[in-house]
């Protein structure tokens, strides 16, 4: 799910110094919902309102506010460009507006092309999917009307499941990529409050339901599906209604060797080694494995390089017959000198932050005979 990050008002407003018309714009957005005369407003009248001002509608500034800072950052402005030139629509001709009067700018005169910027920020921020194979090569016939069929039918599931059918589907296309986003409702229980009468008095929880976020990404060139959802029974629902509503057969992904995309097990071998393009880098970092021997010894090897690890400590040829459950790797590029922690876990499970590389990252697996097609 994503999150807001702190809003550091000063910063953001100081880039409307000079551009005083999109902040009154973004005012005049909620009417008579607040007590401000826009048309006299300067950023330092914008700042003294946030912090003490007032009105109906003041929730909803706040939060589109919020959002508009979510995105003022250069992964949000490669999202904020490509939305809009989807939608045909170009609201600095000039490229010269910052990404925090560029994003303010989009949520104002075009919510459309905002929301998909924000769904497109939020897909890249996920990290943690199962992996499914379909069919190589299979586009799907109608992404648009697959969406609402989706939409529609998740509506029904969690109407079952959990007791709320309010279910909105969004998705855009990246390349081969047809990602989807899905937001329905979670029952989550807060406090204990009196209801009641004073005389009859009774203690019930409070029950709220905010909005859960999931992702379907589905690579038409591979029939590689990816889901990140909460529990397994959603993945599950997810995975089954993606399938009939966008290929007509929920059983797609659900052959056991659908889910047979990792293969641990070729660490083990002699000649396993971390190949990657020049520029790049890569090495095991961690390794959790266990032993068929007496008693199930169970190991976790945390180094910078666990495979030189394992050779130094005359270890390496005590995988060969292991379990491997769990594989940890960093992968540097030139552009990201920190380098992305991927883990592999199982048949189907990956983590990493997909903002960058993510075809990257598959690609070196399926090199390293990790990650089957």
């Amino acid at each position: 799910m994503a999150k807001h990050r702190a809003f550091n008002a000063d910063r953001f407003l100081d880039k409307f110094q000079g551009r005083e018309d999109l902040l009154r714009a973004y005012v005049s957005i909620w009417n008579s919902g607040l007590q401000v005369d826009a048309d006299s407003l300067d950023v330092q009248g914008f700042k003294e309102f946030v912090v003490n001002g007032d009105g109906d509608r003041k929730d909803e500034f706040m939060e589109g506010l919020y959002r508009a800072y979510d995105l003022s950052n250069e992964r949000g402005h490669e999202d904020l460009v490509a939305s809009c030139l989807d939608l045909s629509f170009d609201p600095d001709p000039g490229g010269v507006l910052p990404v925090e009067c560029l994003s303010l700018k989009v949520r104002t005169e075009n919510e459309e092309a905002f929301n998909l910027a924000y769904d497109r920020c939020a897909m890249h921020q996920a990290e943690r999917f199962s992996v499914f194979q379909g069919d190589a090569g299979q586009s799907i016939p109608n992404v648009k009307a697959a969406t609402e069929r989706l939409q529609e039918m998740l509506s029904a599931v969690f109407k079952g499941d959990k007791n709320s059918d309010r279910v909105l589907v969004r998705q855009y296309q990246e390349g081969a990529y047809t990602n989807f986003i899905v937001y329905h409702e979670k029952r989550t229980q807060a406090m204990l409050i009196f209801k009641g009468s004073r005389i009859k008095p009774k203690v019930s929880p409070t029950v709220l339901r905010p909005a859960q976020q999931d992702f379907i990404s589905y690579n038409s060139e591979t029939g590689q599906v990816e889901i990140e959802a909460r529990f397994e029974k959603e993945e599950s629902a997810l995975r089954k209604s993606f399938a009939e509503c966008c290929f007509g057969d929920p059983e797609l992904f659900e052959k056991p060797e659908a889910a047979q995309k990792f293969t641990l097990g070729v660490i083990a071998c002699e000649d396993f080694a971390l190949e990657v393009d020049d520029g790049d880098s890569a090495a095991l970092v961690e390794l959790h494995f266990k032993l068929k021997q007496k008693h199930g010894p169970a190991f976790v090897i945390r180094s910078k390089n666990v495979l030189e690890t394992l050779e130094l400590n005359y270890l390496r040829k005590r995988l060969s017959g292991a379990t491997i459950q769990k594989a940890v790797f960093k992968i540097g590029f030139p552009d990201d000198r920190r380098g992305k922690r991927v883990e592999v876990s199982g048949t189907n499970k990956i983590s990493f932050k997909r903002a960058t590389h993510a075809e990257d990252v598959f690609r070196y697996l399926s090199n390293w005979k990790i990650l089957s097609a």
